[in-house]
């Protein structure tokens, strides 16, 4: 089964996806599955990185990949663990041209460690192109001056129902509704959270909070401990299917998500869409997000304090306005066009190097 584009009549290149784990329903394997419905791709290869499964899914996946590389001319790859760039290596030994979108941040050990991160871009270098999700990404990833030329901002994927729909009006809820959406961890800022409750409950404001995702065993208990010493009026409700978090999500008021690994977090897009406003970090991606978007509201670091007083600064009149200008960005037939012209391009352009050409480059 193969996916192809339509340009002016032509058809483009048949295309491989290749990335995520089979087992897992995540943020990356979400990107895929809707960047597979907007855009009408039909062939997929799970990478199954081990750190998920263990190695020999991995393996499996490496065969799977190799067996459908035959019958496409581009692959598709979504890089969120160093694993994957073998993939693109496998690729380029067969001669295919590669694109790659980066899901990952700068507090990845990919990125933190200097001398991985040097390996790792050098292997980057081979692709093609490579797609990034905000304008600053390269840099905050810390790529080399000749890996950044060969990047190109393309958007996220949201869910087509979310960015169709109009924006309704707004109906706050009495007393407040707060909701945390993460994998739950100190770092993405479920326990900044419930200092965040806390402030408001000194602040006198009345409110009702639940926090969503999954977590590990010991995580789970230091927040249900914490939010029982507390007394505080939250509800812990663990992972819940797409369809039910988005229902959910229509029924806040105000998204808190102070993760300091985040830096493009899809939540906060779909919380706006949803009619919540959102409270986050000011890292490059949500920094951009906020200038499109001003309602959004940014905090230093994971302060509480400052958390809880974005909460009761909210300018509720300019929700409408931030929503509906996210809504004309991430439309599918908008995202489709951006990212039909970007493969058209790719397929329609001279291989510039051979395959030992781009192994020598990237090795220089």
């Amino acid at each position: 089964m193969t996916g192809s584009f339509e340009r002016d009549g032509l058809s483009m290149n048949r295309i491989l996806i290749a990335g995520g784990h089979e087992r897992i329903t995540g943020g990356l394997e979400i990107f895929i599955s809707r960047a597979r419905a907007c855009l009408g791709l039909e062939s997929h290869v799970f990478t199954d990185t081990p750190g998920q499964g263990g190695v020999a899914p991995f393996l499996k996946a490496v065969l799977r990949f190799v067996a459908a590389l035959r019958s496409h001319d581009i692959v598709w790859l979504h890089y969120g663990s160093a694993f994957d760039l073998a993939f693109l290596v496998i690729a380029k030994c067969f001669g295919k041209k590669v694109a790659v979108t980066i899901h990952m941040g700068a507090s990845w050990r990919s990125v933190r460690n200097t001398v991985f991160r040097t390996i790792c871009n050098r292997l980057l270098c081979l692709a093609d192109v490579v797609f990034v999700l905000y304008k600053t990404q390269p840099e905050q990833l810390r790529f080399p001056a000749r890996l950044i030329r060969r990047c190109k901002v393309l958007p996220t994927f949201l869910p087509q129902a979310l960015v169709d729909c109009r924006t309704e009006q707004l109906t706050l809820g009495n007393p407040l509704r707060l909701v945390h959406v993460a994998r739950l961890s100190a770092e993405k800022g479920s326990f900044a959270f419930l200092g965040v409750c806390e402030n408001l409950r000194r602040g006198g404001l009345r409110f009702e909070a639940v926090i969503v995702g999954r977590t590990d065993d010991e995580t789970r208990q230091e927040l249900e401990a914490k939010i029982a010493q507390s007394g505080l009026a939250v509800r812990m409700l663990g992972e819940l299917p797409q369809p039910e978090m988005m229902a959910l999500l229509k029924r806040q008021d105000v998204l808190v998500n102070l993760s300091l690994q985040d830096a493009y977090p899809l939540t906060v897009i779909e919380a706006l869409l949803s009619g919540v406003a959102p409270v986050c970090c000011a890292l490059p991606g949500t920094e951009e997000l906020a200038a499109e978007a001003p309602v959004i509201s940014l905090v230093d670091g994971q302060n509480s304090d400052a958390a809880a007083d974005r909460i009761m600064e909210i300018n509720w009149a300019a929700m409408k306005a931030g929503a509906d200008a996210l809504r004309r960005k991430f439309n599918w037939t908008v995202v489709s066009r951006q990212y039909r012209e970007a493969f058209s391009e790719l397929a329609e352009s001279p291989a510039a190097l051979s395959s030992s050409e781009h192994f020598e480059q990237a090795a220089s």
